[in-house]
């Protein structure tokens, strides 16, 4: 047994030396790897997207709160309108950038529905779907 324990502790070594090695390979390559195009700018694409959203979620809050100022008489009539025409003018544009990114996540979306239909065994999505009438 004693003339064992000392190879047990070489390859213990080794072993946990080897682990070491792989853990930094895989967080050298990760580090220094270039990455791709593609994920770069879905990342951008979903920053962007995040980012109209909370503007969108502000803005309408914004609008909620104008209409409570000039409703409890806070807020002149001129203010009101001059604020509101400004506030509907943005929010109609961060909607419609938002309708116009909105394809791209809608195809992804059938992508996936078609994927889990195939997957249950379901080949038809209206088959998902309930009845018209039905309680």
């Amino acid at each position: 047994m004693s003339e064992a324990l000392p190879w047990l502790f070489v390859f213990v070594a080794a072993a946990a030396g080897l682990c070491g090695f792989v853990a930094l390979w895989l967080s050298l390559r990760v580090a220094l790897s270039d990455p791709s195009l593609e994920q770069e700018t879905e990342a951008i694409g979903y920053d962007a997207r995040r980012s109209l959203l909370t503007e969108k979620e502000a803005l309408l809050e914004e609008l909620r709160d104008i209409s409570f100022e000039h409703d409890a008489g806070k807020l002149s009539d001129r203010d009101y309108d001059e604020l509101n025409a400004k506030l509907r003018a943005r929010a109609r544009k961060v909607l419609m950038e938002l309708d116009a990114d909105a394809d791209t996540y809608r195809e992804e979306a059938e992508a996936l529905i078609t994927e889990r239909l195939a997957e249950s065994g379901s080949g038809d999505i209206e088959e998902g779907r309930p009845e018209e009438g039905r309680h």
